[in-house]
């Protein structure tokens, strides 16, 4: 029996499930959907070039969660955006240190970084210390990063995935050690942050759209269309509360409440 009240939100969120899944299986049958090209993204290729012209490494790290928790979703878009650049960085030579703050974190980070120098065909030339475990606890954790950025002279400075307070000092340090930084999170708080301490952002949803436009994965690019559905119906929803809320209207709200 459904609760009065939550009718709504549940057929609401039925129909939802319902387009990504048919978007899912047309993107599986080779519908193709495009995705807006992100200025941050074109900034990767940049800060891999870079990196590769000045003969110095670059560093990505994922943040401070892990795969077990209510980060899940933004840690795992983040290893689309390592696959890719470590396969840059096979391809053209350039040094990559992932760095890596969870125990799972770490072994998924090492097994992604392998699995790009296998499919460059470069798994001789992968650094020994291309995945390091620095430390769970978050400050101890960007401290150890500041160091890397300054020993080992990183050219850019890749921060995609979940960042909490940590978020300015590791941003900081790259600054200061001459690092184009690249970065994104789902974290709104450190969004602020970010654009003000970095050179590109990816924001929010934009680190799941560029995750899909890197993969080009069948799944990925039908379930980010059937939420841009979902998201332009519940713009229409709130064109229409206005002009019902104008008109003195309680048709659409008590729809709502059913």
């Amino acid at each position: 029996m459904l609760v009065p009240g939550r009718v709504f939100g549940f057929v609401s969120l039925l129909a939802l499930c319902g387009v990504i899944l048919a978007q899912i299986h047309r993107a599986k049958r080779g519908v193709s959907f495009d995705i807006r090209r992100i200025p941050a993204l074109d900034s990767i290729d940049e800060g891999i070039g870079r990196a590769t012209e000045m003969g110095r490494p670059v560093h990505f790290s994922a943040g401070i969660s892990a795969f077990t928790t209510a980060y899940a979703p933004v840690m795992l878009a983040s290893l689309e955006y390592l696959s890719y650049i470590a396969r840059q960085c096979a391809k053209m030579g350039t040094k990559v240190i992932a760095t890596a703050a969870q125990g799972d974190t770490f072994a998924v980070t090492a097994e992604v970084v392998k699995s790009a120098y296998l499919a460059e065909g470069a798994s001789d030339r992968m650094p020994p210390d291309a995945v390091r475990f620095l430390a769970a606890n978050q400050y101890v954790y960007a401290s150890s990063i500041a160091g890397i950025l300054n020993k080992e002279q990183v050219a850019t400075n890749f921060m995609i995935g979940h960042w909490a307070d940590e978020t300015l000092f590791v941003a900081e340090s790259g600054h200061l050690a001459g690092c184009l930084g690249i970065g994104g999170t789902t974290n709104q708080y450190q969004i602020a942050f970010f654009v003000a301490a970095l050179d590109y952002v990816l924001l929010s949803d934009e680190i799941f759209a560029g995750s899909a436009y890197l993969s080009r994965d069948p799944v990925e690019l039908g379930a980010i269309a059937g939420q841009d559905f979902g998201k332009a119906v519940a713009v229409v929803l709130l064109v229409l509360g206005v002009l019902f809320a104008t008109a003195n209207s309680p048709v659409l709200v008590n729809l709502m409440r059913i």
